[in-house]
């Protein structure tokens, strides 16, 4: 093998192997109850101001307090789940 061919093949594999995040997108004062695959360990919200929130068990709700977007990562005992979320002004606004 070339070696620009496994230095590039180097770089891009991990990236592939990374889960990818997924999208949430949620009206201003509306929620939504995620089931997660193991017990949920904690949560940390890059901008908590945007979006509360709470859990319990394998349940994690996320509840939308102001328009923007943020990320949160859920720590589980399968391990963690990243998660983009959108919120908007109102279900008109929410993408498509």
């Amino acid at each position: 093998m070339k070696p620009v061919l496994l230095a590039l093949t180097l770089f891009v594999a991990p990236a592939a192997l990374a889960s990818p995040r997924k999208q949430v997108a949620l009206p201003v004062g509306h929620s939504m109850t995620m089931a997660m695959p193991g017990t949920v360990t904690s949560v940390r919200v890059d901008d908590p101001s945007l979006v509360e929130v709470k859990r319990v068990g394998r349940k994690v709700t996320l509840v939308a307090r102001a328009q923007g977007s943020t990320d949160a990562t859920v720590l589980t005992s399968e391990g963690e789940h990243h998660f983009r979320v959108y919120v908007a002004a109102d279900k008109y606004a929410l993408p498509h």
